[in-house]
This record gives C-alpha cells, structure tokens and sequence, in this order.
C-alpha cells in the first residue's frame, strides 16, 4: 500500500527572499486552467480511495488560490479520498481567511502548517514575507473558530546576526499562540533565489548550534517533543505525512515539480508551468536499486530522533545492521543509541547528523546529500 499523496499548488502573491521551491506569482497565472490540469494528473493516478492514509498541499501558496479554486480541488479530494487519517494543507497567515478556513473544515482538511517564519516585523520584510503579525494571530482564530485545533506553524532562524533574544521572541510568539505542532527550519541558501543572488553570508555554524540547543531546551520545557531535527509537538500530534517521508515509505505525487516515490522508482514533474499546463509532466525518472534504498532508509530514518527498528531493517534488507555495519559503528559508536531493538542518533548529538552519517555510511567526505 502506498499511503501518501503530496500535492504542489505553485502559486503566490509574492517571491520570498529564500524560496527555491518552484513557483510563480499567482497574478500573472490561470490558476483554474492549472486546476484542471492538477486533477487530471491525480485521476491518471489511479489511486484506490481507501488506499491513502494522508494527503499534503504544499507550495507555493496553497491558500492563495481563490474560494473557488480552493472549493474545486478541496472537494474532489474529499469525495475520492474520504477515510483520510490526516489531511493537511500550507498557508499564509494573510491569505487564510474566515471563508477559506471554513472550506477547509467543510472539505475534510484537518491540519493546517502557517509559514510565520518569524515574530520580528522587520524580519519579515528581509525575508520578503507579504503578512504581519496580527495577520497570523487572525489566521489562527479563524482556523479554531472553524473547528481545525491541529496547527503546526513554520519559522526560519539563523539568519545573519541573529541573537538569543531574537530567537526568543519567536519562541514566545509561537508559544503563545498554543499549537500543536512547530517546524524550525534554519536558513539555507539555496541557488536560484534572492539571497543567493545577493550573496548572503550566512550565520556562523557555532552560533546557529547555540541558537538550535536553546530552541530544543526552551520548547522541551514547554511541553514539545522533538521527533525529527527540526520538528517539535505535543504528544500525538506528529504529521504523519512527513514521518512516512522519513520512514522512507512510499508516495504518489501530483503538480508542477512534484516528486513521488512508487514501487522503487523516484519521478519528478517538470518545473516548467507552461508544458505542465499544456498537458506534459515530462517525468524524470529514477530507478532506486537496493543499495540507494539501504542508504536513504538509513539517512531519512536517523533524522528522527527515535531512529528505526533493527527488525525492520532486517525484514526490509535481508541482513543484520549490526554485523553489516559493524566496523563503521565503532568509529561513531559514541554518537549512537544503541539498543537490542533500535539504532539512534544520542538526541544531543542528532543536530550534527550529517558527520555522524558520512562515518557511519561510508560516504565520500561530501554531505550534500543531507540538510536540517
């Protein structure tokens, strides 16, 4: 069974400094041309509609589409998939209104992610994000007024020159607006986007490990576990699309520049809107032989801060972990939790994942494989 569907909405009302996600302004789009043609794609799938357990929009912009967009792809997910365990969409605080919210509701959604990024207004603007404040503290009203509790809100740290306090006046923001669910990403500059472009510098690795070890310290406090590097929540409210992502399961995949995982093949949709639009996905595709599978199963699996279980890998791999990565554990032994049923990384250690990884599986000294 293949338990997932992730669906890419490309579309925003503005171009963040950071983004390198494929996207264009949705002013300039036929976003309801690019509906039709996103329902194509899902129906050419043919996924059995008791198959799927969780469904992820992501962006862009999901939120920015307009009621009607919204309503169209809202409600043909609901009447093909309707035994969703967890079905989520991503917002912007100031294009989530009351109506969409309760569209939301209405259609089955019940996890909403907020891009907040940060509680500092001037921030904001640097980032080149379009909202305030009072925007994302409306957003999260309407969505509660509508009956949707389950909340994860985004923030970004480690930009240039941030400080502890900087870091802390998010923390207190997200706080204090109670969600369930809280990403912390740290800023990546990526190729192709607007900080790249201006060659931005990015924070000192000693300083960003001091701001990540008091995030961990102050949310753990508050009552928020962290599961994944960069993932904290209260008790039962983990996003299971995105552990099903790191437990190296498979996914069906829909939209422009969407990648899927299915029976061992990896496929990517073009990043060129006019050919998706004109009915091409242009599929990259990539076989995953057992040794890529081995590898990624190991590397999405230690980003979690309970690791895997040893008689999965040896169900799923036909060998003992232990025996078979013998001699690379003893160079990173101190780094691991080892138990007789479970491999992790020691939770203070788990934020410098990516040299414990290059040691444990024997990768050249080149971690362009992994981020946090």
């Amino acid at each position: 069974m293949i338990p997932s569907l992730y669906i890419h909405i490309p579309f925003c009302e503005k171009i963040c400094n950071y983004c390198d996600f494929a996207k264009v302004l949705s002013s300039s789009s036929d976003t309801g041309k690019y509906i039709d043609r996103l329902l194509n794609e899902i129906s050419s799938l043919n996924i059995k509609d008791d198959s799927l357990e969780t469904v992820y929009i992501g962006g862009g912009t999901p939120t920015c589409l307009n009621n009607k967009g919204l309503t169209r792809l809202l409600s043909y997910l609901h009447d093909h998939f309707p035994h969703l365990k967890e079905f989520t969409i991503e917002g912007n605080p100031e294009s989530l209104t009351h109506k969409k919210a309760a569209l939301l509701k209405k259609y089955g959604v019940n996890r909403v992610s907020l891009g907040v990024q940060s509680a500092n207004e001037e921030t904001l603007k640097y980032l080149g994000r379009n909202h305030n404040l009072k925007d994302v503290i409306e957003a999260v009203s309407y969505l509660r007024e509508c009956g949707i509790d389950n909340i994860n809100l985004d923030f970004i740290y480690g930009l240039p020159k941030e400080t502890t306090t900087d870091l802390k006046k998010d923390i207190d923001f997200a706080l204090s607006l109670n969600p369930t669910h809280l990403s912390f990403y740290a800023l990546q500059i990526e190729e192709s986007t607007i900080f790249y472009n201006r060659r931005l510098i990015p924070l000192d690795d000693d300083m960003e490990r001091d701001l990540y070890d008091y995030l961990r310290k102050v949310l753990r406090e508050h009552g928020y576990s962290r599961y994944e590097v960069s993932n904290f929540s209260k008790p039962n409210f983990e996003s299971l699309h995105n552990k099903n992502y790191w437990h190296d399961g498979q996914y069906y995949a829909a939209g422009l520049s969407a990648s899927g995982y299915v029976v061992n093949e990896r496929y990517t949709d073009t990043r060129s809107l006019t050919r998706y639009m004109n009915g091409f996905t242009d599929r990259k595709k990539e076989v995953i032989d057992e040794e890529t599978e081995e590898f990624e199963f190991l590397m999405l699996n230690l980003r979690l801060e309970k690791g895997f279980e040893l008689e999965e890998f040896s169900k799923r791999f036909q060998k003992d972990f232990l025996k078979s990565y013998a001699e690379n554990i003893d160079k990173v032994r101190d780094s691991l939790l080892i138990t007789d049923k479970s491999v992790a990384i020691i939770p203070d250690k788990l934020y410098i994942m990516d040299n414990i990884l290059l040691d444990l599986l024997k990768l050249p000294d080149d971690n362009s494989h992994f981020s946090s």
